[in-house]
């Protein structure tokens, strides 16, 4: 029978690979394109955005939501809700609605946008680097 501690270190090791390229510290949407600034992951290396979508993005933002959207936008997936995953960030999702012409679908309530979960990884793949997939 293995040690139930070392199988715990090693789904704590597993879990943490998960996200290895997650970005700690997102920038506004004019840091990047404006002034050029470099993500960096938890691992510290450098994570681009597609500079085509960030300009995509701009054309749907005012001025101050240029200087108040962070990216990339964190799209959470969690194995209790294994068929959706959510977006907690208001105006991530509001400009997410601007450019996907969603209209009335997908809601923002109770602090969070809820998609299908193959919406959410169509997302994270199309949005070049600007939607982040968070697994918890």
């Amino acid at each position: 029978m293995p040690d139930p501690r070392s199988v715990d270190v090693w789904m704590r090791w597993e879990f943490e690979k998960l996200n290895a390229g997650l970005v700690v510290r997102p920038q506004t949407l004019r840091a990047l394109v404006e002034d050029g600034v470099v993500l960096r992951t938890k691992d510290g290396d450098a994570f681009h955005v597609d500079p085509r979508i960030l300009t995509r993005i701009a054309a749907v933002c005012s001025a101050e939501d240029q200087s108040r959207l962070r990216l990339p936008v964190t799209i959470h997936f969690s194995e209790a809700v294994p068929d959706s995953a959510y977006i907690s960030d208001a105006l991530a999702v509001e400009i997410l609605h601007r450019l996907e012409a969603w209209g009335k679908a997908y809601p923002f309530r109770d602090g969070k946008m809820w998609l299908p979960q193959s919406l959410a990884v169509d997302l994270v793949l199309r949005y070049g680097g600007a939607l982040q997939r968070l697994v918890l």
